[in-house]
This record gives structure tokens, sequence and C-alpha cells, in this order.
């Protein structure tokens, strides 16, 4: 894809904008990205530096602290302040964890879509051979069913499949799968 404000570039930056609902999504290539004053990101550093991302996602989160609340929680060992470590991407200390866990529970629901807990996801040439095992698993489980109700015909033909599946495992496994 071509960058939508040069036209010249490959596009290596996608911009997303939702405004009043609508979302409005630009491609950019890296030199006008680096142009665009409404990032905050300098392009020159690393691409995914956490204060870059944390400053983009919480800009005024100075501002929206209560006028009422002047104290801002400061670690009881470093020093540090939730604000200091959205600008520097880091903590001061192992306790600052302890004593910000409820503002880092927002964090890492913006980073995890809502959720607190990072599950992972299972590599491309990993999930088709977890697939078959689970169902080789599966086929296990009815296949002993049906040996304690005496359901021989059912079992032999669930072994034969758990031998297929079995064979399918192994052919995988010389591809490098």
């Amino acid at each position: 894809m071509i960058c939508d404000k040069c036209g010249e570039r490959p596009a290596a930056v996608i911009v997303k904008k939702n405004q009043n609902g609508q979302v409005f999504e630009r491609h950019l290539c890296h030199v006008c990205a680096a142009e665009n004053h409404s990032l905050n990101i300098a392009f020159e550093q690393d691409p995914l530096a956490i204060h870059q991302l944390l400053s983009n996602w919480f800009p005024n989160h100075q501002a929206s602290v209560s006028p009422v609340k002047k104290e801002e929680t400061v670690c009881d060992t470093c020093g540090f302040s939730f604000n200091k470590f959205l600008n520097l991407g880091k903590f001061g200390c192992a306790n600052c964890y302890d004593t910000f866990s409820p503002q880092l529970d927002e964090v890492f629901k913006r980073l995890h879509n809502g959720n607190t807990e990072h599950r992972g996801k299972i590599p491309a040439s990993y999930g088709s051979t977890l697939k078959i095992r689970k169902e080789i698993e599966e086929l296990r489980k009815q296949m002993q069913t049906a040996i304690e109700e005496e359901r021989f015909e059912e079992a032999a033909r669930l072994r034969d499949e758990v031998k297929e599946l079995n064979t399918q495992l192994e052919g995988g496994a010389s591809d490098g799968n």
C-alpha cells in the first residue's frame, strides 16, 4: 500500500482516529508519519517503547487527577509516582508494582482489549498440531466411555481415528510443524 499523504513511499504506519463514532484510517510512510504532529512518537527511537505507548494512551493523566485530591500516590520505597512511570515507561523498584496496582489494571485492560491478564497466542505452526492433539484426547475419552459401556465396535472405530490422527501428527513432525 502507498502512503496516503505523499503517494510515493510504501505505507509503514496505520493511523486510526475515532471521531464522533466514525473510525478514520490513514496509511503513512515512515517519513510522513514522523512529520505527523498528532502522533507523540519519535520514529528514530524504539518503535514500541512502552513509555511512548503509555503517553499516547494516557496523555492527560495529570489533568484527570481531581483538584480536591492534591496528593498523588508515591512509592514508599523509591519515591516514584505513577505519572513518572508513564513518562519513563519503567518503575523505580519492585514495590512500585504493589503501590500502583489499581492504576496498572487500567493499563492492562487497554493493552489486552479489556482483559487484565495476557493469555498469549498459539503460533500458527503449532496451532494445527495442538488442534490434532486435543482431538486425539477427546477421541480417547469417547473410546474409554465406549469400552466401559461395552460398545466395542464404536471403540474400535474411535481407535482407528486416533491412529489416523497420530499418523498425521508424525507426518507433520517430519515437516517441522
